[in-house]
């Protein structure tokens, strides 16, 4: 099958540095609880059975033409089984399942060999687990994961318990029958990429990105490399309940979403950091948009970016209304891959940022946000272990969701090439403390919001003074 035009794009950053390991999925689950070890393969072998992307590799033509073909089964990919329990207490075991979960993080993917899908598990102890997954993003997104994890959970929750050998991983599916396969949606997208709609869309992406700084740099800690290592560190965000609500209640009176008003508050406070009435933020778009692909697991997301248009030192509310629109106008074209839209703004080349777009912002419906879905698994308890390696393609990403006490937490991914860890935790604090604000006065001018707590700005007083004399 053909590759749909995002995965093309990470086949060529692939072909200019093999073995590129940012664009690896990572996730691990700790399992605590008497896990049936049998059905769990099961239900893996049956999700990877199903969706035929997940046993895919890329190959290329004569021509050097890239094609995805599904190359393995499920009993290819197996989950890699490691037994821990010979540590000498459950901290040491710990601290090997976290090596073991940077050690697949760290894995180097042949997108012409494959399996381009590491599954593992780890044994602690007598009811303590890790599963982990690692996965190329050209086979994956992070609504996959949501997907791989509800999958996963329904297939075990019928095959626990189950003694006897099945015939394979379909037969007695609690599944549905997939109505498509991604195959679908990559021919669909290499069709649709001579479509004269599509060149349209993509010059409206020119007209809107026209004028708008192509680079946004956040000031820093360290010079920037001339080759980006991918490294990241995290710092947390948190806002709570009664803020989160009052700008929950900023969206309605707008006519927008949640979304939107986290959105606009991101990038008030980077104009503030950076001096730019005009700026670009990268926002994920599912590009799931048929019926049939909803359930679908493979690289569907586009990365578009929306423009902040902070000209004029705008009231709160009147930039919320100006990225309701702009993030409309990037959803009605969303269709349009992101390597489409740089070729047509065509940015100066820079093979040290990403570009068009350094710095990310997602705002997910539930969970705390950066983080993998839960698993459900019957009868064992789980909870979300880690990724093993943090990465980031950007300067900088924020990731953001909505607990079930209706508080927003996430963390702010960062490169380290360029950040050390308290700047980015204040550049977290300099965030909640400019939504606190807008929560409770919406209508102040971006210039006028406070972004420093009373204690930060005495210590910044007090730094002048001394300096001063």
């Amino acid at each position: 099958m053909p590759l749909a035009p995002a995965q093309h794009r990470l086949w060529f950053i692939d072909r200019l540095g093999a073995g590129n390991l940012a664009y690896n999925v990572s996730a691990a689950y700790r399992l605590d609880g008497p896990l049936d070890t049998a059905a769990l393969e099961r239900a893996l072998a049956l999700v990877v059975e199903r969706h035929e992307i997940l046993r895919s590799r890329v190959t290329t033509t004569a021509e050097g033409e890239p094609l995805l073909r599904t190359a393995f089964s499920a009993a290819d990919i197996p989950p890699a089984v490691h037994d821990l329990t010979n540590t000498q207490d459950a901290e040491d075991a710990e601290a090997a399942a976290a090596r073991l979960a940077e050690r697949y993080a760290d894995t180097a993917f042949d997108l012409a060999a494959g399996p381009l899908l590491k599954p593992w598990l780890a044994r602690l102890g007598e009811h303590r687990h890790i599963l982990g997954l690692t996965v190329h993003h050209i086979l994956f997104d992070r609504d996959s994961l949501d997907i791989f994890s509800r999958e996963l959970s329904t297939a075990y929750a019928a095959f626990a318990g189950e003694t006897g050998t099945p015939e394979g991983p379909e037969s007695a599916s609690p599944l549905p029958p997939l109505p498509a396969q991604y195959a679908d949606f990559a021919r669909e997208q290499a069709a649709a990429a001579d479509a004269p709609d599509l060149a349209r869309r993509t010059a409206a992406w020119r007209e809107r990105l026209r004028g708008v700084p192509p680079v946004l740099e956040l000031p820093g800690d360290h010079e920037r490399p001339a080759r980006p290592s991918y490294r990241a560190g995290e710092a947390p965000v948190h806002l709570p309940a009664d803020a989160a609500e009052k700008l929950r209640a900023l969206s309605r009176e707008r006519g927008t979403t949640p979304f939107v008003v986290f959105l606009a508050a991101f990038q008030g406070l980077l104009g503030r950091l950076t001096a730019e009435e005009s700026l670009v933020v990268g926002c994920p778009f599912n590009g799931r948009t048929r019926v049939a692909h909803e359930g679908l697991i493979g690289f569907f997301a586009n990365s578009l970016p929306v423009v902040g248009d902070l000209t004029g030192d705008p009231a709160f509310t009147r930039l919320v209304d100006r990225t309701r629109e702009a993030t409309l106008a990037a959803y009605d074209d969303q269709d349009v891959p992101f390597d489409r839209i740089v070729k047509a703004v065509d940015p100066p080349r820079d093979l040290s940022r990403n570009p068009l777009v350094q710095v990310w912002f997602d705002l997910a419906d539930g969970g705390p946000g950066g983080t993998a879905p839960p698993l459900e698994l019957t009868g064992v308890e789980t909870a979300y272990f880690g990724e093993g390696r943090a990465r980031t393609r950007f300067d900088a990403e924020l990731h953001l969701g909505t607990g079930a006490d209706g508080s927003v937490t996430g963390r702010l991914l960062y490169a380290r090439d360029l950040f050390e860890q308290g700047t980015a935790e204040s550049f977290c604090s300099y965030y909640t403390h400019f939504l606190h604000a807008v929560a409770d006065d919406p209508e102040q001018r971006l210039s006028r919001v406070p972004i420093l707590s009373g204690d930060q700005l005495t210590e910044l007083l007090d730094g002048w003074a001394v300096a001063g004399g």
